[in-house]
C-alpha cells in the first residue's frame, strides 16, 4: 500500500479529499492529516508517506515553505497541491518542487483521482528505474553556465525569436563540450531546468501546459544519453513552444464562442468567473460577448454559468452527505445564503428540500 498525508487548515477540504479519493482502487492508505505545514512536516518525518496532498495558504508554515522543505529533504515524496489560489507565485513554487498536480479548489473528484493515479504510476516507475541523486555540482563553471543559459533561453522564448533560441542552444552546446564531468546526473539536471523554463513560460502566458507537453510527451519524458541528442531534443520542444505562442497571439484577435462555452463548462465552479472576466480573458468587449453568446446559445453568460452550477450542486446534494456550505463553495459560491437564494429560484426548492426528496 502507498501511504499518504493530507495537509490543509480547512477541515471540510480534508473531508472532501477523503470522500472523493478512490483509495482502495489505487492501493493508497491515508495515514494522517494535519491543519498546517509545521504539523504536517512532523507527521511526514514520523510516518514517511509516499504521497503528500497540501494546501498552499495556511497559518504558520504555509504550503510554499512546506514544499521547499520536502523538495530538499524528501525528494522521493510525490506531491499534490490543492489550493484556492490560481497564483503564479504559488504555481512557480509548485513547478520548482516538481509537484505532480496543482488542483484548484473546489476539488473535483475526477481531477483528484487522476492526480492520485499519476502519483502511484510515478512511484512504481521510480522503483523500476534509475534513481537520480541530489544535484550538487563540484564544477563551479558548469553551475554558472547553466544559470546564464536559463536567462538567455528565457529571453528568446519570451520574444518568440526562433533564430536567437537556436543560436543560444548551439552556443550552450559548444561551451558544455569544453567541460569535463558531464555525466548522466548533469544531463538530467540540464533537462529538468529546460522543462521548468517552458512550464514557467506557459503559466506566465496563461497557456494550457498540456498543449505543449502532452502532444510532445516523447520529447520531454525521456532522458537522452548523449549531450548532442539532448540539445536537439530541447531545440525541437522550444521551437514547438514558439510556434504555439505565435499561433495563440494570432487567435487573440478572433472570438470563438465555442471555446468560451467550453471554458465556462470547465471552470464554472470558479467563484470569480463572470462576463467581465471572460471578456478580458478572450480580448472582447462585454457588450459584444453578451449579445453574441445569447444570439448563438439562447441564454446569456450569467444564466449559462448558473445553470451549470445548479445542476452540479443538485448532483452533489443527491449523491453524498457533504454539508450544504461545502457544496456551495464547491460550485463557486462563497456566500452560502446567496447560494440558497439562487438554488431556490432555479429549482423552486431549497437545497435541504432537494436532498430530502
Amino acid at each position: 500500500m502507498f501511504k499518504t498525508i493530507i495537509v490543509d487548515d480547512e477541515k471540510w477540504t480534508r473531508e472532501v479529499i477523503k470522500q472523493f479519493g478512490r483509495w482502495e482502487q489505487y492501493g493508497i492508505e491515508i495515514i494522517g492529516e494535519a491543519g498546517d505545514g509545521e504539523e504536517g512536516l512532523q507527521l511526514i518525518e514520523k510516518l514517511s508517506p509516499d504521497i503528500v496532498i497540501t494546501d498552499m495558504k495556511m497559518p504558520g508554515m504555509d504550503g510554499m515553505e512546506l514544499l521547499q522543505t520536502l523538495t530538499e529533504r524528501f525528494p522521493h515524496i510525490q506531491l499534490i497541491v490543492a489550493s484556492g489560489y490560481n497564483d503564479f507565485i504559488y504555481m512557480r513554487q509548485a513547478i520548482h518542487s516538481k509537484v505532480n498536480e496543482y488542483l484548484l479548489k473546489p476539488i473535483h473528484e475526477d481531477e483528484l483521482n487522476l492526480a492520485l493515479e499519476k502519483c502511484t504510476k510515478e512511484i512504481k516507475s521510480q522503483q523500476d528505474s534509475y534513481t537520480y541523486q541530489p544535484f550538487s555540482f563540484a564544477n563551479h563553471n558548469l553551475s554558472l553556465l547553466i544559470r546564464e543559459y536559463k536567462k538567455t533561453v528565457t529571453s528568446f522564448l519570451q520574444e518568440a525569436n526562433v533564430l536567437g533560441f537556436e543560436s543560444a542552444h548551439q552556443r550552450f552546446y559548444e561551451e558544455l563540450k569544453k567541460i569535463e564531468g558531464i555525466d548522466r546526473n548533469a544531463l538530467f539536471k540540464i533537462h529538468q531546468e529546460f522543462i521548468l523554463i517552458l512550464e514557467e513560460q506557459m503559466l506566465k502566458n496563461n497557456y494550457n501546459v498540456n498543449d505543449i507537453f502532452e502532444k510532445n510527451k516523447s520529447l520531454y519524458d525521456r532522458l537522452e544519453t548523449s549531450l548532442e541528442r539532448m540539445i536537439e531534443q530541447h531545440q525541437t520542444l522550444g521551437k514547438y513552444f514558439i510556434e504555439y505562442m505565435l499561433h495563440m497571439n494570432k487567435r487573440k484577435n478572433r472570438v470563438d464562442l465555442g471555446e468560451i462555452k467550453e471554458y465556462i463548462e470547465r471552470n464554472f465552479t470558479d467563484s470569480h468567473i463572470s462576463l467581465e472576466v471572460l471578456a478580458n480573458k478572450f480580448f472582447v468587449s462585454k457588450e459584444y460577448l453578451s449579445k453574441a453568446f445569447k444570439n448563438k446559445y439562447g441564454c446569456n453568460i450569467t444564466e449559462y454559468i448558473i445553470s451549470h452550477r445548479m445542476e452540479h450542486a443538485r448532483k452533489l446534494l443527491i449523491s453524498n452527505e457533504l454539508q450544504i456550505k461545502s457544496i456551495a463553495q464547491m460550485v463557486g459560491y462563497e456566500d452560502v445564503s446567496y447560494f440558497y437564494r439562487v438554488f431556490k429560484k432555479y429549482f423552486k426548492l431549497s437545497p435541504g428540500e432537494m436532498r430530502s426528496n
